[in-house]
């Protein structure tokens, strides 16, 4: 059975998917099939599993739903499919879908009605069934009332017998008088607590265990009680009375007296508590009290209790709020002139206010600091520490806690962050990177170094060598300097050093250092400052002079060596024309092909040398690229070089030279089609990029070596074999992007290719 309720369990969850994943696999069935095969047919089966749905409408809705596909597959069948033939097959399918689909909703319906009836049934047989229960219950109630009143009985034996026990065995002592009050129980602790055993005790009077100046109060009250009509006093309500052991010694014991009457006769029954070592811990907490007040009063600063409110309203203070404060307890406690609420600084109560509701929301201490107003409008900084006090359901009853004066701390602690600042600040805003080694250990390194070697936090570099921080190059110089200054010199000469930033590249530095002592021992201080930039300048420095100086001396040799030119190439080529021996022509074309070099070189050194200042307008980039292109068209095509160019239409406007820009172009475009020999793809794009213009030059050919990269832009570099190039075209590059406030970089791999990214300033759009 339980087999197939699981099996039914199953059905039912996998209906909701079952019922789709029918009706899609049909709809694509039918979509597929010829329109002679009725495949609408099968909407039947998903329809059935409807019956397994708890809804009772849901063949109806399957139904409207399979109609609306059947009609949809005719409407996407191709042309040409015999129509009235697929009409009548659809409206058959159609038809026979309502059908089911009624005859199903009519069978839901009827079964829904006959569980209706068994239910109903069902549920009066149930009301004859516990009516029939209700008879026989009853029937058994009152036999068993007939048993309970002989075990009542029984249970009053018994009964008797326990309170007897109870009272044998009651850590109180419990004595029970008549009316004459002479003793008639008087139980073991009772025993124990005067030192008198029962015999002795029992018919005796009460008073026996009193001491004598107290017996006539004990009867007054003894007679008054009797005739007040209160049959009970609790415990301590009589007050503390003294008792009398048999051996005369008296001790405190509180009592609680009850009455009743059995029989017109009148039995007082009194319950006894010595009291002696609570009256012993009583005199001790209040010594303890006496000692707290003493040391509370000796404190900096003053204890508290107040109710949770915004006021804090006290309701003990010791003596010190006095000292703190100017105002008095009496102010506080008394008076009510005042409260520490009020005595808080107007910019610290709010905050005060929250920190405290978090830590009683959380049930935990709370610690802080704040500053106070005195009565003469003084300032003073306290810390205060308190905690809620809760009853036991949890609820916060009144907060404790205590204040301390801490304004000289905080003065102190001022003055130290003052001058902790100072220096903070002395080595964060330094030119140097400052960094202090102990031990053959990095302890620490300012932001500068944080920078300078790469970092992002200081505990990259922290606990390092410093030897690991310098190139191996110089780790010997080093070494010596560090031997220096732990032997005893305190600052040793600055120098240029080469160090390793943490991504293994290496910069040059000038390096100076110092031996100190502190608490910790000896250390040394080293500052470093980058000086590669100066580097860099002095070595462009150099580099624009040596231009100069090629300037000078191009201009020189253009005007004696351009006159000698030109007569050479005039006779070679006068000869040319006059002259038939074929050997002879050769060595005149070789004469006029050498001097048509030796002139090109010299131009490009006259243009190199007296390059004309830019006359920077708005240009569309674009068209100075396009030309460029096509001066090269007929050399690309016969070099096997496939042009792909990507120009953004949208590309803005360039403050440029539009001739220099040309001949950018064209020495780009030229190094280009050097570098592919065997063919290749040249590739040229041009782009807006963060508020630049960026051109790209791109090409397949052998690439550029990596040690050869940061040399190209230099003049007379060339990876081109003699005579192929004279080595200043992208000299003469760099040096017109940089006059229009440009860039060029260059990426390149031997095998895969250059490529050149320039950025130029955009035009001005007001």
């Amino acid at each position: 059975m339980d087999h197939v309720i699981l099996v039914g369990s199953l059905a039912m969850r996998a209906v909701p998917w079952m019922i789709p994943v029918f009706t899609i696999g049909i709809f694509i069935a039918d979509l597929l099939a010829p329109v002679g095969i009725a495949v609408s047919i099968l909407y039947v089966i998903p329809m059935l599993l409807t019956l397994l749905s708890s809804r009772v409408y849901d063949p109806l809705s399957f139904s409207v739903v399979a109609t609306a596909l059947t009609w949809m597959d005719l409407l996407i069948k191709p042309d040409g499919v015999p129509l009235p033939y697929a009409v009548f097959n659809r409206a058959l399918n159609t038809m026979v879908l309502w059908v089911i689909a009624i005859g199903l909703m009519w069978y839901r319906r009827t079964q829904e009605e006959l569980t209706s009836a068994r239910v109903e049934q069902a549920h009066a047989e149930g009301l004859m069934t516990v009516a029939q229960e209700a008879r026989d219950r009853a029937d058994r109630d009152i036999v068993r009332a007939v048993v309970r009143r002989e075990k009542a009985e029984e249970q009053l034996v018994v009964s008797q017998l326990r309170l007897e026990g109870i009272i044998e065995s009651a850590m109180d002592a419990i004595i029970t008088v008549d009316e004459d009050q002479n003793v008639v129980l008087f139980n073991r602790a009772a025993e124990r607590m005067f030192g008198c055993s029962t015999q002795e005790a029992m018919g005796r009077p009460l008073e026996r265990f009193l001491p004598e100046r107290f017996r006539e109060t004990h009867r007054h009250h003894i007679h008054t009680f009797g005739q007040s009509g209160v049959t009970t006093r609790q415990m301590g309500k009589l007050g503390t009375v003294m008792g009398l052991r048999s051996n005369g010694e008296e001790f405190p014991i509180e009592a609680a007296i009850s009455h009743i009457a059995v029989e017109k006769r009148i039995f007082y029954t009194v319950i006894l508590r010595d009291i002696t070592e609570r009256k012993q811990a009583e005199e001790a907490i209040r010594e303890g009290e006496r000692q707290l007040a003493t040391l509370v009063g000796n404190l900096p600063g003053f204890v508290y209790r107040c109710q949770n409110d915004r006021d804090r309203i006290f309701e003990y203070v010791s003596e010190g709020v006095c000292d703190l404060t100017g105002y008095t307890t009496d102010e506080y406690l008394v008076q009510r002139s005042t409260s520490y609420g009020t005595n808080m600084h107007p910019d610290d109560s709010e905050r005060v206010w929250q920190d405290v509701q978090a830590a009683l929301k959380q049930h935990r201490p709370f610690e802080m600091t704040y500053r106070i107003l005195t009565r003469l409008g003084e300032v003073k900084w306290v810390w205060e520490r308190g905690e809620g006090i809760y009853t036991p359901d949890g609820s916060l009853n009144y907060v404790e806690g205590f204040v301390t004066d801490v304004t000289e701390r905080k003065r102190a602690e001022q003055l130290l962050r003052q001058s902790e600042e100072s220096h903070r600040r002395l080595i964060a805003f330094s030119p140097y990177a400052v960094l202090v080694n102990r031990g053959d250990r990095i302890v620490f390194a300012n932001d500068q170094a944080i920078k300078l070697f790469g970092a992002v936090r200081a505990n990259e570099i922290l606990d390092k060598s410093l030897l690991d921080l310098i190139h191996p190059d110089h780790h010997a110089v080093v070494r010596e300097r560090i031997h220096e200054l732990l032997e005893g010199m305190q600052v040793v000469p600055v120098s240029e050093d080469k160090i390793l930033k943490l991504d293994g590249t290496s910069i040059d530095v000038e390096v100076s250092a110092t031996r100190f002592t502190d608490e910790e021992g000896p250390a040394i201080l080293v500052m470093l400052r980058d000086v590669s930039e100066r580097k860099r300048l002095q070595a462009q420095l150099r580099r624009t002079e040596r231009i100069a100086e090629l300037g000078t001396l191009a201009s020189g040799m253009a005007h004696e060596i351009g006159t000698p030119m030109n007569v050479i190439l005039g006779r070679a080529e006068y000869l040319m024309d006059r002259v038939t021996e074929e050997p002879i022509k050769k060595g005149l074309q070789t004469i006029i092909t050498q001097v048509e070099r030796i002139t090109r070189v010299m131009n490009q050194l006259l243009s190199f040398a007296r390059r004309k200042m830019p006359e920077r307008r708005p240009l569309d980039l674009r068209k100075v690229i396009e030309d460029s292109v096509e001066i090269f068209h007929e050399r690309l095509a016969r070099n096997r070089i496939h042009v792909e160019m990507d120009l953004a239409t949208s590309c803005p406007l360039v403050l440029a030279d539009a001739d220099h820009m040309s001949q950018v172009a064209i020495n780009l475009i030229m190094n280009a089609v050097h570098a592919m020999p065997d063919g290749g793809i040249l590739r040229v794009g041009l782009a807006s990029e963060n508020q630049m213009v960026k051109l790209t030059v791109v090409d397949t050919g052998h690439g550029i070596p990596r040690d050869v990269i940061k040399k190209i832009f230099e003049p007379f570099f060339t990876t081109k074999e003699f005579g192929q190039g004279t080595g200043l075209g992208l000299t003469v590059v760099k040096g017109i992007i940089d006059e229009h406030q440009g860039s060029i970089a260059v990426e390149s791999e031997e095998g895969k290719g250059t490529t050149f990214r320039i950025l130029l300033p955009l035009a001005s759009t007001s």
